[in-house]
Formats: structure tokens, C-alpha cells, sequence
């Protein structure tokens, strides 16, 4: 009997196991879409190595459509919290998580009193 519990922690802490992430492992470009409430569009995030880097949309209202500098970076381990003004007064604050196997990043922000959510897979 105290074999097979063995066997099933050995599985549990299997399963729940993740690889280290790099530092360099959230630098590159995601692009993926985004959601807020009916509305949508794609969202292009490039991260460089130290935390630095743009983010695009498309059809997101008062934010523009041109690439918008990172400000506000918080790079920890799966993770980055950004903030980036776009054309409009409001402010697009972020947070993402690396999941799985470190090919999504998955993200959740607020912008103009809003929240957005994007899925976003490396390019």
C-alpha cells in the first residue's frame, strides 16, 4: 500500500513540475488577439531580453495603430507587467503569464476603465 502512494506523490509532483524559464524566455514577438466585452482585435507584443519593447493593436479604440514603447516594466520569472500610452489620454496597463510548455502568454489589462484579455504565441 505505501508503495502505490509513492507512485502517486512521484506522479503529483510530475505533473505539477515546470521547466525554468530563461531569462531570455518571454523575449521575442507574441501576437495573438485580444478581448473587451463585443469588441476585438490583434495585439502585437515584442519584449526584448531586459524588459524593454513595443505593443501594437489593432481596432482598439483611442489607442492608435502605431507601435507604443513599454514603460512601467515588471519582468519576473513566466511573468512581465507592462503600461503603454497609445494617442488617447488613457493608459494600457498589463499583466502576462507564460503558460504551459512557454509558447502563450496569456494576459489580462485595462484600458480607458476597461479590462482586455489576449492569448498571445510567439511569432
Amino acid at each position: 500500500m505505501s508503495k502505490i502512494w509513492r507512485v502517486l506523490a512521484v506522479v503529483a509532483l510530475w505533473s505539477s513540475w515546470t521547466l525554468p524559464v530563461s531569462a531570455d524566455e518571454l523575449s521575442g514577438t507574441w501576437a495573438g488577439p485580444w478581448y473587451r466585452g463585443m469588441t476585438s482585435g490583434t495585439m502585437t507584443l515584442q519584449i526584448q531580453s531586459d524588459g524593454t519593447g513595443v505593443v501594437q493593436f489593432t481596432n482598439l479604440d483611442g489607442f492608435g495603430t502605431k507601435a507604443v514603447a513599454l514603460f512601467k516594466t515588471d519582468k519576473g520569472d513566466r511573468r512581465l507587467s507592462f503600461s503603454a500610452s497609445g494617442e488617447g489620454a488613457a493608459v494600457f496597463v498589463a499583466s502576462t503569464q507564460l503558460t504551459g510548455d512557454g509558447e502563450v502568454l496569456d494576459g489580462k489589462g485595462e484600458y480607458d476603465g476597461f479590462p482586455i484579455k489576449f492569448k498571445l504565441k510567439r511569432r
